[in-house]
């Protein structure tokens, strides 16, 4: 198992140090027979086999391969090699052949980089829609459960309320602290399992009151700021930003009026 890791660990340099070992080899070898520009061939190889998935890497690979075996049999029956000249073309095309299978290694490898990062994120991205901390919700499911709640409400002509609180006006260095605390006292203040709470963004804290009177949502802001009273200084919430919006008919929390 250690081995196995240690290999994973290593497959990728070591491939990345034998394609440019390799390629250095052969420039020393054929720099007196070929102009510089040829060498370009290798930048266009790289783009080749990096351009696509493995399997369009691995297809490129054999065809190469069998290409180059091709092109060395025709260059040797049309100028008639000596026996020398021969060894030097085996040498030559066992070189060129290790490069290939290199550079076919190096691209597969980060071709399964790049899947495995993506699969990662993908896996993060769902996971941060549900997880997150002290129960505040990601943007992203916020605006997706407040899209439901409101198409509901329209139905049943239910009235509701948004609210912001943002904290950017906060000393830089305060900002996620008051951000995990404000999300935290709202989230223990409004309803559970009714009324929901989110991370607008890096500054925000938003949350959506549903089926909510303007009696209601005035009992709800007077609750939270006696319990963020508790929690803040004077000054502190003195700067927050409080944004009040009310929901009625309306199928996005985006589409509302500010009142307050």
């Amino acid at each position: 198992m250690a081995n196995l890791f240690v290999w994973r660990q290593l497959k990728m340099p070591i491939a990345a140090i034998i394609w440019l070992v390799s390629m250095l080899v052969i420039i020393i070898s054929t720099y007196a027979y070929f102009p510089i520009a040829a060498y370009g061939v290798f930048g266009v190889l790289a783009i080749l086999f990096f351009s696509g998935s493995d399997r369009l890497a691995f297809f490129n690979y054999v065809l190469l391969t069998v290409g180059t075996v091709f092109i060395f049999l025709v260059l040797a029956f049309k100028e008639v090699w000596t026996s020398t000249e021969q060894a030097q073309a085996i040498g030559l095309h066992f070189l060129i052949l290790i490069h290939l299978f290199a550079l076919y290694s190096l691209s597969k490898y980060v071709y399964q980089f790049r899947t495995e990062n993506s699969f990662l994120r993908e896996r993060v991205l769902r996971l941060e829609d549900f997880i997150s901390e002290e129960g505040v919700l990601t943007k992203q499911e916020f605006e997706k459960q407040s899209t439901m709640i409101l198409a509901t409400m329209a139905r049943r002509n239910e009235t509701g309320y948004y609210i912001r609180i943002d904290v950017s006006t906060l000393p830089r260095r305060t900002r996620r602290t008051a951000m995990t605390t404000i999300g935290s006292i709202v989230k223990t203040t409004v309803r559970d399992h009714y009324d929901i709470v989110g991370k607008i963004d890096e500054h925000t804290i938003g949350f959506l009151l549903q089926n909510t009177s303007e009696e209601g949502m005035n009992i709800v802001k007077s609750r939270l700021d006696n319990n963020l009273h508790d929690r803040f200084e004077e000054q502190a919430l003195e700067d927050l930003k409080w944004t009040v919006k009310m929901l009625e008919g309306k199928t996005s929390v985006q589409q509302t009026e500010v009142l307050s």
